[in-house]
């Protein structure tokens, strides 16, 4: 488990690099990946060495870069989309969300717990706008275009995996703590860095496909 866990850390660096590689040819809404890679590597090793504990836990970092993937998620999500009047919704509702975590980190659960409400709203909101991508691929994507070299399908993919984990481990997780399961802390141990290790592994492939990609649609 902790053996997962530190390939996930190597993957970090390895991802960071792609993205560099990739970043002239990338489209614009997806460059911020560059900065982005460079930010986690640094907060995963920082928290390896526990240099972001605070009153004895680091919850409280892992809520704000929760929200932080939040945010750039889905403005990722609506960047893919294409009609006005729906991104107007999904800030709108992106906003409440974002509210709501707020209020769960200060008011309910607490900065210094993980915001496994928030963190499981979020993850439902970020896969009803996947489901709302492939939908509108489906129906508008032409007849040449070969989903498994088309970047922001592998993306979007890689995005379903890790968020869809997410939800239903973020679900279970106050209650199966509270509960001291020991095979959920087996869980513990492997879904989180299992989901982020094959996250990282279809967007280093991404990355490569943008080499090849000369237009980027849906």
């Amino acid at each position: 488990m902790l053996t997962l866990y530190y390939i996930y850390l190597i993957s970090l660096p390895i991802t960071f690099a792609f993205s560099l590689y990739a970043y002239k040819k990338m489209d614009s809404n997806f460059k911020w990946f560059v900065p982005y890679f460079g930010c986690v590597s640094v907060y995963e090793f920082a928290n390896l060495f526990n240099l972001l504990m605070i009153n004895h836990t680091d919850s409280w970092c892992a809520n704000i870069m929760e929200l932080i993937d939040f945010i750039l998620f889905t403005y990722l999500m609506t960047s893919l989309a294409k009609r006005a009047s729906y991104k107007k919704k999904v800030y709108l509702f992106a906003g409440i969300v974002i509210l709501f975590s707020f209020i769960d980190m200060f008011f309910v659960q607490g900065m210094w717990k993980l915001n496994t409400i928030a963190m499981v709203l979020q993850a439902l909101f970020i896969l009803t706008l996947i489901y709302n991508y492939y939908h509108d691929l489906l129906k508008e994507a032409t007849e040449g275009l070969v989903l498994l070299k088309h970047p922001p399908f592998l993306v979007v993919t890689g995005l379903l995996f890790y968020f869809l984990s997410k939800s239903l481990f973020y679900s279970c997780y106050s209650y199966m703590v509270y509960k001291n399961n020991y095979h959920f802390y087996m869980l513990a141990a492997t879904i989180p860095g299992l989901s982020n290790l094959l996250l990282n592994s279809i967007l280093i492939y991404a990355f490569l496909c943008f080499s090849k990609t000369k237009k980027l649609s849906l």
